[in-house]
C-alpha cells in the first residue's frame, strides 16, 4: 500500500515549520481539508496524533541541546518551539520518561543517574528513533506518478 499525498505535505510541512507554531486549524486552511478528516487520516496512517507528533519530534530534536551546554530548560524550550518552560518540561518527561535535569545528568555524567533512569532513557529514545525511521520509510513509499495516456488520434 501506498502512502497518502496529503499525509506526505502534513509531514513535510511540520518539518519544515517544527519551531513555529502549528495548529489543526492552520493545516485544515493551508491543505484544504476539514480538520477532522486530517486528524482522522493523520492518526490512521502515522499512528500518532499531529500534536503528539510534532511534540515528539521537538523533544527528540532538543536531545542534543543538552550534551555540553550549559543553556537553561528555558532556553532549550524555546528554541524548539515550545512557549513555556512548564509544557517543555511535562512534554518532555511524558516522552522521555525521565525529567530534563535527569537527562543532562544521563548525557553528561551517566554515573549520577540510577540504573532504571538510564534504562528508561535508552528504551524512549530508541523508540523514538523508531518512529521516526519509520516516518521516514513511510514518507519515501510515494504513489507512483500516473502517467497521462494519449489518445491514438494525437500520436
Amino acid at each position: 500500500m501506498f502512502s497518502n499525498n496529503l499525509v506526505i505535505d502534513i509531514l513535510n510541512y511540520i518539518e519544515n515549520n517544527l519551531y513555529k507554531k502549528i495548529s489543526i486549524n492552520e493545516l485544515s486552511n493551508k491543505f484544504h481539508y476539514n480538520k477532522d478528516y486530517i486528524m482522522r487520516i493523520f492518526k490512521r496512517e502515522i499512528g500518532s496524533t499531529i500534536i503528539d507528533y510534532i511534540n515528539k519530534k521537538r523533544i527528540y530534536n532538543s536531545l542534543n541541546a543538552f550534551k555540553y551546554n550549559d543553556f537553561s530548560v528555558l532556553v532549550i524550550a524555546l528554541n524548539y518551539g515550545f512557549y513555556s518552560q512548564e509544557y517543555y518540561c511535562e512534554t518532555f518527561h511524558k516522552i522521555i520518561g525521565v525529567s530534563p535535569t535527569t537527562y543532562y545528568n544521563f548525557v553528561n555524567y551517566k554515573s549520577i543517574c540510577e540504573e532504571n533512569e538510564i534504562f528508561i532513557i535508552q528504551t524512549n529514545v530508541a523508540n523514538l528513533e523508531y518512529s521516526f525511521r519509520k516516518v521516514n520509510e513511510y514518507i519515501n513509499n510515494i504513489p507512483p506518478k500516473q502517467s497521462s495516456k494519449i489518445l491514438s488520434i494525437f500520436k
